[in-house]
């Protein structure tokens, strides 16, 4: 069962996970974010951005970006900065 956050605790690792591509010319419009693409077999194609937000401002930056330019978000996941995961 996925992890439900009740209140933002500050600094943290997120991966975001959308449907479709992002192009690379809006990387810039989430930071530091690294993005990542993966092409399903049944020709799906979701991408993934990963990184540091520092408050929940910048969390909203990124959401409204991404909705901004139409792509459907899938989940909002906070990894252990330890792990990774």
């Amino acid at each position: 069962m996925a992890e439900e956050i009740t209140e933002f605790k500050g600094p943290a690792i997120y991966r975001i996970k959308i449907k479709g591509v992002i192009d690379q010319r809006y990387a810039g419009y989430f930071g530091d974010m690294i993005t990542s693409t993966d092409k399903k077999e049944e020709g799906k194609t979701t991408s993934m951005l990963t990184g540091s937000i520092k408050d929940q401002a910048e969390l909203m930056g990124v959401l409204n970006a991404l909705y901004n330019l139409h792509l459907p978000i899938v989940s909002i996941q906070p990894l252990d900065e330890e792990s990774g995961k």
